[in-house]
C-alpha cells in the first residue's frame, strides 16, 4: 500500500524544527523574493543552506516556493537562484506559473511541483503537466473526492498531492481589482493605499472574508480554514501522495498541533486498526485562530459544505 507523506509549511527556521519534531515527512518554505509571501516568512540563503542540511540529516525533505505569477522584471535573475537551490540540495520546488517552470528545467534538475493556484481539477491538465515535466501536482480545493479519484485513476504516473487542512485562499487577481474600481468613482483615497474589504455571503450573515490587497494584486480569502481529519480514512484510500497542511504564517501551537494530529490519525489508519478519535478534532479546534470547514471534497454540486462550530 502507498503510504501519503505530510507537508507541513515553515515560516521560519524554528517552525521548520517544530513541524517535522511534530511528524512532518516534507516541509515547504518560501525563499527570498520568488513567491507569493515575498513581504514576511522567507528565509535568505544562508538560513535555507542550513535548513536544507538539518532537515536532510533527519532523513526527510526541503521543499522552497516559487509559486509567483512574476512579470518580466520579476523574472530576473531567477536563472540564477534556482541554479542555487539545485547546488544546497534543495528536493524541489513548487511553482504556479509556466515560464518559471520552464526556467526551474531550464536551469536545475529540481523536481517541480505544480501549486494549487494553476486551478488542476481535472486528469488532462494533471497528464498535461506530467508530460512537460511536472512529478507533482497538488489539486485544486474546490474538486469532490470522486473527481480526486478519477485523476488518480487516470494518471497513475503523477504524485497527487491534497490541501487537508489550513488556510484556504479562495482567488487572486492580477490586479489591484476593487480598489482600482472605487478610485474611478472619484473617491478621495489614494490608489496606491491600500483599502480594506471583506465580502459577506448571503447564507451566512455576519461571516466575512477578507479582501487584501498589496502591490502582487487581490486576495480574498476564506473566513473558514479547511479540516478534513474527520474524513482522512476516505483520503487516505484514495492513495494519494502528499497531504498538505497549509499555514506559513501561522503560529506555532497551530503547526505543533496540525502535524502533530494528523501524524497520529495516518499511522493509526497504516496500522489497519483505524478508529476515527474526536479529540483529535478537539485539539485542532483549540488550536485554531477561525473556524473550520470540511470543503468540497465530500459534498455534491449545489450542497453546502459540512461546517464546524
Amino acid at each position: 500500500m502507498k503510504r501519503a507523506r505530510i507537508n507541513a509549511p515553515a515560516g521560519d527556521m524554528n517552525k521548520l524544527k517544530i513541524a517535522l519534531k511534530a511528524g512532518a515527512d516534507s516541509v515547504l518554505v518560501g525563499g527570498e523574493g520568488y513567491n507569493i509571501k515575498t513581504t514576511s516568512h522567507s528565509f535568505t540563503r544562508d538560513e535555507l543552506k542550513e535548513a536544507v542540511d538539518y532537515t536532510h540529516s533527519l532523513g526527510k525533505e526541503l521543499w522552497v516556493t516559487l509559486d509567483m505569477i512574476p512579470t518580466n522584471k520579476e523574472l530576473e535573475g531567477l536563472d540564477t537562484y534556482v541554479k542555487f537551490l539545485d547546488e544546497i540540495g534543495i528536493d524541489g520546488v513548487l511553482i504556479s506559473d509556466l515560464g518559471v517552470f520552464q526556467v526551474v528545467r531550464d536551469y536545475s534538475d529540481l523536481k517541480i511541483s505544480v501549486s494549487t493556484q494553476s486551478s488542476n481539477t481535472n486528469w488532462r491538465s494533471v497528464k498535461m503537466w506530467y508530460g512537460l515535466g511536472a512529478r507533482r501536482v497538488v489539486l485544486a480545493r474546490e474538486i469532490s473526492i470522486k473527481n480526486v479519484a478519477e485523476i488518480r485513476e487516470r494518471v497513475p504516473e503523477m504524485e497527487i498531492e491534497i490541501h487537508t487542512h489550513g488556510a484556504m485562499c479562495m482567488a487572486s487577481s492580477g490586479r489591484s481589482l476593487l480598489s482600482s474600481y472605487m478610485s474611478t468613482k472619484e473617491v478621495t483615497k489614494s490608489a496606491d493605499e491600500n483599502w480594506k474589504f471583506s465580502i459577506e455571503e448571503q447564507t451566512r450573515p455576519g461571516e466575512y472574508m477578507p479582501v487584501y490587497e498589496d502591490e502582487h494584486g487581490t486576495h480574498i480569502f476564506h473566513s473558514r480554514d479547511l479540516c478534513t481529519i474527520e474524513y482522512l480514512d476516505r483520503i487516505l484510500e484514495l492513495e494519494v501522495d502528499s497531504l498538505n497542511i497549509e499555514g506559513r504564517m501561522m503560529e506555532e501551537d497551530y503547526l505543533e498541533t496540525s502535524v502533530r494530529v494528523y501524524r497520529e490519525a495516518l499511522e493509526s489508519y497504516y496500522s489497519g486498526n483505524y478508529e476515527y478519535k474526536e479529540e483529535w478534532l478537539k485539539e485542532l479546534q483549540e488550536a485554531a485562530p477561525r473556524k473550520y470547514t470540511a470543503g468540497f471534497y465530500f459534498v455534491n454540486p449545489g450542497e453546502k459544505t459540512k461546517d464546524y462550530e
